[in-house]
C-alpha cells in the first residue's frame, strides 16, 4: 500500500482496524488508545484506571475531538462499553448522543479520513494508522 490510499479504502481497513474483535473490551482499548495516542496525540486523551503503584492500569475512557464533535467510549463499571458524540458550539456541549461501538468506530474512521483529505500532517497520521508505519 503506498502513502495515496484511495479514500473509501482508507474508511473500510480504517473502521475495521478500530471495531477488530469487540468481544474482548479490554483488547479493544488498549488497541484504540495506543493507536490514536500515536496517530493523533494533539485530538486523543486516554484515561486509565488504578493508581500510580498499580501494575495494571486499563483504559478506562478514550476521547477523540475533532472540531465541533468530541467521540468518548467509556469501559462501564461492569465491563460493557458506553460510546458517545458530543456536539460542541464554542467550546459548551449541546447536545451528548448515545451511539453503538460498531457506529464510534465508523464515525471516527470518517472524520480521520476526511481531516485526511484537508493535512498533510494527518494524512501521515492516518496511514501510520492504517499501515502500522
Amino acid at each position: 500500500m503506498t502513502e495515496d490510499l484511495d479514500s473509501a479504502l482508507q474508511v473500510d481497513v480504517l473502521a475495521a482496524a478500530l471495531r477488530l474483535d469487540h468481544q474482548e473490551t479490554r483488547d479493544l482499548l488498549e488497541f484504540l488508545a495506543q493507536k490514536l495516542e500515536q496517530s493523533l496525540p494533539q485530538a486523543t486523551t486516554v484515561t486509565r484506571r488504578g493508581g500510580l503503584f498499580s501494575k495494571t492500569r486499563p483504559v478506562k475512557e478514550i476521547v477523540v475531538r475533532f472540531d465541533n464533535y468530541h467521540y468518548q467510549i467509556t469501559r462501564e463499571s461492569h465491563g460493557s462499553l458506553s460510546a458517545k458524540v458530543l456536539k460542541l458550539v464554542r467550546g459548551v456541549v449541546l447536545k451528548t448522543t448515545e451511539i453503538s461501538v460498531d457506529q464510534w468506530t465508523d464515525e471516527i474512521a470518517q472524520h480521520l479520513t476526511e481531516l485526511a483529505q484537508r493535512s498533510a500532517q494527518t494524512r501521515q497520521a492516518l496511514n501510520k494508522f492504517v499501515l502500522g508505519d
